[in-house]
């Protein structure tokens, strides 16, 4: 079928293309991220989300969207603005969510900072340093059990790659589609740590 290269592709134009193969998809599902690229904006601004964090939602949205269309379970009831729309809205929610979870933890670490005081000068700054030094190995121990493409991207992005390099050193289509790649990496990396945290609970709970 030929599809038409518009500035501004139609539903059928997108549908139709996500759904052929490598490399001619990744054109489409790049397009698939630009048209609707405006939401991230409307979403810091309605939701009061930061921009990243409005990045990252949509990224999965966008994943979400083309893993649908693939699998031929979008049945077109909707536009495929509505569809993206509705996606993006329930996932905007889930980083309010995460967000408010993300507060209580913090006030964990205000307590620790509270204790640390009493403590003298050299004895904070050994404890602090230790806690560092935790945190790094924990990161780079979860990033070791990531698949190879998020290791690599990650690791770039971590060295100070942007997403244009990135996507020029490991072979994507484009920066935007080294983005979305990029933030679903991220997303599972933190994904990771709840996880972690979830078996603590669940332990703790059960040694009760």
């Amino acid at each position: 079928m030929w599809l038409t290269f518009a500035k501004q592709a139609t539903d059928e134009d997108l549908i139709t293309g996500i759904q052929q193969g490598y490399p001619q998809r990744q054109v489409w599902e790049n397009k698939l991220y630009l048209k609707f690229r405006y939401l991230i904006k409307e979403a810091v601004w309605k939701h009061k989300l930061q921009e990243d964090e409005a990045a990252m939602a949509y990224s999965d949205t966008i994943l979400a969207t083309i893993k649908h269309i693939y699998a031929g379970t979008f049945e077109q009831r909707s536009s495929l603005k509505t569809y993206v729309y509705n996606i993006y809205r329930n996932k905007c929610i889930d980083s309010l969510r995460a967000i408010q979870a993300n507060k209580k933890r913090t006030g964990n670490q205000e307590e620790l900072d509270h204790y640390l005081e009493l403590l003298p000068d050299r004895q904070q700054d050994t404890i602090r340093q230790l806690c560092e030094k935790y945190e790094v190995a924990a990161l780079k121990r979860r990033i070791q059990l990531m698949d190879d493409r998020c290791r690599q991207i990650i690791s770039a992005w971590g060295d100070g790659y942007h997403d244009k390099e990135i996507a020029i050193e490991l072979g994507y289509q484009s920066a935007a589609v080294a983005k979305t790649s990029r933030l679903r990496c991220l997303e599972k990396l933190k994904k990771s740590y709840q996880t972690v945290k979830d078996l603590t609970i669940t332990t703790n709970g059960r040694a009760d």
